[in-house]
């Protein structure tokens, strides 16, 4: 077996600004078990407990780092609960540990899984374990230790991915009535909202509309409908007036040039739009 243990491990938290110590933490216990790792600080402002944005952070991300990359999500609202944890290879050998609460599920078609354990063996564990800290005690040491090649089913059982936590997020296109349902997965720094309608060579996935140029498009959010053009990049458009964008992950986004989109439809992460197809 390779002694080259000179991998990536990135980290995605919820732990926000105060939360620098706990990050701390996990970088302690994964650099204690493989001190010639590196640590990639994805994200640890994800909103907190948002399952939604943390497998919108990952999936937009971890392709682009190279296989053998592990990546530990600690988004955990059911922490001490009786939720598994799991260890996760994908057929692209990329490795996942996290908490089975709807993150892989949104991140992963299934058939993409080579590899799902439960992660049971205590072996692994950093000791005592806390019943609020398992990012510490559970996913950060597994993460390193697979770092240093331990394979997978070491750590536990094998599932069946098919038997992993889902989590319900809306995309419905009905071609009867024009409509297509979506959700709001992201919002970023500059107030740009990303839905989770996905476009696939200029066309929204699971239609035939090909989007275009000035294409006018009109949706609505709770009660009140609003018109936007399709644009290909932001400064095409006047301040004030929305616009509709593919943004750089390949999803539909609603922005304002300059302002923010989500201040001024007040959207949140999680919530419904319909849009007329």
């Amino acid at each position: 077996m390779s002694t080259n243990y000179n991998r990536i491990i990135g980290l995605i938290t919820d732990f926000g600004q105060k939360g620098s110590h706990y990050v701390a933490a996990l970088k302690a216990v994964i650099y204690g078990i493989n001190p010639k790792i590196t640590i990639v600080d994805i994200s640890h402002h994800i909103s907190s407990f948002s399952i939604i944005e943390a497998s919108f952070v990952i999936k937009s991300v971890y392709k682009l780092f190279p296989p053998n990359t592990i990546f530990i999500i600690v988004v955990d609202p059911g922490v001490g609960s009786s939720r598994k944890i799991l260890a996760i290879k994908t057929n692209l050998n990329y490795y996942f540990v996290g908490p089975d609460n709807g993150i892989f599920s949104l991140t992963f078609n299934l058939d993409e899984i080579q590899e799902c354990i439960n992660i049971q063996n205590e072996n692994f564990f950093h000791k005592p374990v806390s019943n609020t800290f398992h990012g510490r005690d559970i996913m950060a040491p597994v993460g390193a230790h697979i770092s240093k090649n331990i394979p997978l089913e070491t750590f536990g059982t094998a599932i069946n991915p098919k038997n992993l936590i889902t989590y319900p997020i809306q995309y419905k296109v009905s071609l009867k009535y024009n409509t297509l349902d979506c959700i709001i997965q992201y919002i970023d720094e500059f107030g740009n909202v990303v839905t989770n309608i996905p476009i696939v060579n200029d066309k929204i996935e699971g239609t035939e509309k090909e989007l275009h140029e000035n294409m006018l498009l009109e949706f609505k959010f709770k009660n009140n409908e609003y018109k936007a053009y399709f644009k290909s990049q932001y400064k095409t458009n006047s301040i004030d007036e929305f616009i509709l964008i593919e943004g750089s992950t390949g999803y539909l986004e609603i922005s304002l040039n300059q302002e923010s989109a989500a201040e001024k439809l007040k959207m949140s992460v999680g919530d419904s739009l319909r849009f007329k197809i």
